[in-house]
């Protein structure tokens, strides 16, 4: 007989309370579902708790819901939902404890990346909370207790979450469009679930209405997510603006670059560099797995990297298994090529939680763009480059997140940049995972 969801370690009873079905309740779940999926503690290899998981289904029942939910929600005048989420922040705060103990055993962040990724979403939090204050005092004729959607606005938008930021990408995908007075149907894989209960279920108690924000947890396998994004894209009015999140995702997508130019800190990259290669087990969406380097810096920038590996001690398990293999046969395919490499960690932890270790390689000496991107994991690729036009040629062929290391002014680059693919540019410093919240904003006011 189906015991039903239930609970099974201290961590996640910390965090959700002892009624589940209450919280699934409040997230839209469909308790009643016979498949249920077990979520396993990364690091302690017990179950956190057992969950529904939604299929494409269950779609259409979320977002009747949801449009049904959204027709008061849209109405509320912009101060009602400003205070609103001035509520949740502070809901959010007073589970800090739990959530910093439940993140690592969900979605494998080591103690510091939890701390971070805290942090990062009580900043997405607040970020939203102003851009919505401002636009509506900005807006000529227009009362600042107004309903903030007009109505032709979308009713039901759905959003993702990256399993490595699972908080603070779940927060950047459903507040914009909550504080516009639209509901969100996220979408997400088993690891991000514990956190996102407990985000909303603090959203509930802040005073959103019921079913205004839903959660549909997808299979184990890749291919369910993509399925139920599928089916989401074509019941709602559309997908949430995200960091690197898409409608569908992108095969073989451009992984993101860092840059050395000759006149650039070699140290200043190779600390960069450690932390956009190798943190979070190389699972950020800002993650930077390929590393450009001026010829002539190529010797010194090694040794650097090197140096602080050495003492480098990876803390983020991986999420899925296999892909430490799949990471190393990738790596075995690029050195038949002609490349080398040059560091390799020591053999990962036993049990359950494998613990990665880095991997750097040299590109092969013919390498004239960038490799096609490696499996997810801790790794950095150096292509040397001789010339700056052979740099920005590597570009080109980059994803959204591009971080470069020079002393030239940014007024002189910004104009060589404005025909690159890369829609984050950082300077001396590692690329950011997110989005402005104002960014998001504009976007759903523009549909």
């Amino acid at each position: 007989m189906n015991p039903g969801p239930r609970i099974g370690d201290r961590v996640a009873r910390d965090l959700l309370g002892p009624s589940l079905a209450r919280v699934l309740a409040e997230a839209g779940v469909d308790s009643s579902c016979g498949a249920l999926l077990p979520v396993p503690g990364i690091f302690s290899g017990r179950a956190l708790l057992s969950l529904p998981v939604g299929g494409p289904e269950a779609v259409a029942a979320a977002v009747a819901r949801a449009e049904q939910a959204s027709g008061a929600w849209g109405t509320c005048p912009a101060r009602g939902r400003l205070g609103w989420v001035a509520r949740f922040g502070r809901a959010v705060a007073e589970r800090r404890p739990a959530l910093a103990a439940v993140l690592p055993q969900s979605s494998g962040l080591g103690p510091e990346d939890a701390r971070v990724e805290y942090e990062d979403a009580s900043r997405t939090v607040r970020a939203c909370a102003r851009s919505a204050f401002l636009r509506p005092r900005a807006a000529p004729r227009r009362p600042h207790g107004a309903p903030l959607r007009p109505a032709d606005r979308p009713a039901v938008v759905f959003s993702g979450v990256d399993e490595a930021r699972p908080l603070a990408s779940l927060l950047e995908g459903a507040l914009p469009a909550l504080l516009s007075g639209i509901a969100v149907v996220t979408c997400l894989d088993r690891r991000s679930a514990v956190p996102a209960l407990a985000a909303v279920a603090a959203a509930r108690r802040a005073g959103l209405p019921r079913h205004v924000w839903q959660l549909l947890v997808h299979g184990p396998d890749r291919e369910d997510g993509m399925v139920l994004r599928s089916v989401l894209a074509e019941h709602t009015q559309g997908p949430a603006l995200q960091c690197c999140r898409h409608p569908l995702p992108r095969q073989g997508r451009a992984p993101g670059l860092l840059v050395l130019r000759r006149d650039g800190n070699v140290r200043a990259a190779a600390r960069g560099a450690l932390a956009a290669c190798f943190g979070r087990a190389g699972r950020r969406c800002s993650a930077t797995p390929v590393v450009a380097v001026d010829r002539g810096l190529v010797p010194a920038f090694l040794a650097d990297l090197g140096m602080r590996l050495i003492s480098f001690e990876p803390a983020a398990a991986l999420p899925e298994p296999g892909q430490e293999e799949q990471l190393l046969s990738w790596a075995r395919g690029l050195v038949e090529d002609g490349g080398r490499v040059l560091w390799r960690g020591p053999p990962g932890g036993t049990g359950r939680a494998c613990v990665p270790q880095p991997l750097v390689l040299l590109a092969p000496g013919h390498a004239r763009a960038v490799p096609p991107g490696p499996p997810p994991g801790p790794v950095a690729v150096v292509v040397p480059f001789s010339s700056w036009a052979d740099a920005l040629g590597l570009m080109r062929h980059g994803g959204p997140h591009l971080s470069v290391y020079t002393r030239a002014s940014p007024r002189r680059l910004w104009p060589q940049f404005a025909g690159l693919p890369a829609t984050r540019v950082s300077l001396n410093r590692p690329p950011e995972a997110g989005l402005p919240a104002a960014l998001s904003l504009d976007a759903l006011r523009s549909v």
